[in-house]
């Protein structure tokens, strides 16, 4: 396998020259001046927000419905990703304010000086066995350990991004070389058909889709947030740093609203089934067995992202000279 793979931000470095273009040449959107801003109060704007099609970013359907969004003066509108590199460009030019990725994403984009900051916690890492993330291989294939899927081809969402981060740490960890093993990037919409057509060996998969796989006689191996990041953030939430620096009292009002939800959601795992059931097409019976994520309670710090800058370093993900630190991916108004 290619190394630069697993080392620092070359898979995705494709999207993020393209945005680069548009960092120089775009001017993020104002938020709505519906009312004008009150020593103490709020501003009412219209955000869009891009989330994943599985039950991470349930805390934003949990912030619209239970008028956590509505109390901090915000209309929401969300839109799907496949893979947290996509959201960059929409961000850049103004087409979302705000958007779900991995942490990994959030730490290139910022060591490529894209314009992107952290400004909430998303999920953080389950130091569970079972998990909402999983490896997933067949119930034959012969992979029972991190460590089995040496010269195997593994499905992750994104080259380079966190899912791939953590199994590659998680081989090393249990005594293998991730560098012998080949990752290869499917959507996640694909991941179950293609491990069905032996096109790969294993995939990296979050649910409601391993619920799904395991539905279908697969089996779930291992947890690849468990011995690696446990309790650090694996998602974040992203906007431009220009709307951010444009739009203070807006991001401010926003990660009141997503820490509100998210640990309503922690708190509330019957209710956040009934939520993600009402805003996607997955079966109640899945959303019922699926393992819901973890969701980060606390506001983002530089700290909490530079002991995940740390684990990636460790593991020769990333490169010690090239990496930022923790500080500079988080937005301090």
């Amino acid at each position: 396998m290619n190394k630069s793979h697993l080392r620092g931000p070359g898979a995705i470095a494709v999207i993020l020259a393209l945005t680069a273009t548009l960092a120089g040449c775009s001017t993020a959107p104002a938020a709505s001046p519906s009312s004008a801003a009150k020593p103490g109060g709020i501003v009412k704007a219209s955000i869009v927000i891009g989330v994943g099609g599985q039950l991470s970013t349930a805390d934003v359907f949990t912030g619209i419905d239970k008028g956590f969004f509505q109390k901090e003066g915000l209309t929401v509108t969300t839109t799907t990703l496949t893979a947290g590199a996509s959201a960059i460009p929409q961000l850049l030019n103004g087409g979302l304010m705000f958007a779900a990725v991995d942490t990994t994403t959030a730490v290139s984009s910022t060591q490529q000086n894209v314009g992107i900051t952290a400004v909430a916690p998303n999920t953080v890492g389950v130091p569970d066995d079972d998990g909402y993330a999983m490896v997933v291989a067949g119930a034959n294939s012969g992979i029972n350990s991190p460590k089995d899927l040496e010269g195997k081809k593994v499905q992750v969402n994104q080259l380079g991004g966190t899912a791939q981060a953590l199994t590659s740490a998680s081989i090393t960890k249990d005594g293998g070389d991730p560098s012998k093993v080949q990752f290869v990037e499917i959507a996640p919409p694909q991941a179950i058909p293609a491990l069905q057509a032996g096109r790969v060996d294993a995939v990296v998969l979050g649910e409601p889709n391993v619920t799904i796989a395991k539905g279908l006689g697969f089996k779930a191996i291992f947890n690849p947030e468990q011995n690696t990041v446990p309790k650090l953030p694996t998602f974040v939430f992203v906007t431009a740093a220009s709307y951010a620096k444009a739009n203070p009292q807006v991001v401010a009002q926003f990660q009141r609203a997503i820490l509100a939800s998210n640990q309503f959601d922690n708190a509330n795992p019957d209710a956040v089934r009934s939520i993600v059931a009402a805003h996607t097409p997955v079966p109640g019976a899945v959303i019922a067995k699926a393992h819901l994520p973890l969701f980060g309670e606390e506001s983002l710090t530089g700290d909490q992202v530079q002991r995940y800058i740390d684990f990636l370093v460790t593991y020769k993900v990333l490169q010690a000279a090239a990496v930022p630190k923790g500080s500079a991916v988080v937005w301090a108004p």
